[in-house]
């Protein structure tokens, strides 16, 4: 019987240690997530225009209204048209055009950004772009997938698993965590992995 009982306490030691580790070990990639910058460093405030000429903007700013198309604002005076532009950086991201998507669900309205472009939320071996936008009903959103610099594809487990076969830590990360959501965090947090290991061997 003590045989017994030092046993589950052994067992329920065990399982409790583990726990505080995988909670650690989540929370650690949590934080490591949320500094891995998605934007380019090197400049603040940007546009890539179509003519493939790139203008610098000390500020930004994504201006919406009932009355007005959306467009960009540079330096508070030049008002910058969506369909003039491939990609453009503010202060708070960094967005590309739906022009550049394959299999992409086209959209005129966004959440976020621009209509028709979608935020880089991971940055890296492989980047993440996440594109918000009205679906009648609510708001969607659609994840897409680049590696290095090419094509924007969109996300599907399959697709995933291709680009990941030469990471295998990530993919192994990536296949056991399909409980953590939304789907653009798990995908982040994979990203991460393929940058650098985040968990100590020790």
């Amino acid at each position: 019987m003590k045989k017994q009982l030092l046993l589950l306490v052994a067992i329920g030691c065990t399982v409790t240690f583990m726990q505080s580790c995988a909670v650690s070990s989540a929370s650690q990639l949590d934080r490591e997530v949320a500094v891995k910058p998605s934007k380019e460093s090197n400049v603040e405030c940007f546009v890539d225009m179509k003519d493939g000429s790139i203008r610098h903007f000390k500020t930004l700013k994504l201006v919406t209204g009932v009355f007005c198309a959306p467009h960009l604002l540079g330096d508070r005076k030049e008002k910058i048209s969506a369909a003039d532009i491939t990609a453009y950086q503010n202060a708070n991201h960094y967005a590309v055009s739906q022009d550049r998507f394959k299999d992409n669900t086209r959209s005129k309205s966004a959440v976020e950004t621009l209509p028709g472009f979608a935020v880089r939320i991971a940055k890296g071996k492989l980047n993440i772009y996440c594109k918000k936008y009205f679906n009648g009903t609510g708001t969607a959103e659609q994840l897409f997938i680049q590696k290095d610099d090419g094509d924007i594809m969109a996300f599907t487990p399959d697709v995933m698993n291709s680009l990941l076969k030469e990471y295998p830590e990530a993919s192994q990360f990536f296949q056991s965590s399909k409980r953590i959501t939304p789907v653009s965090k798990r995908l982040q947090a994979t990203v991460a992995l393929m940058k650098e290991p985040l968990l100590s061997r020790n």
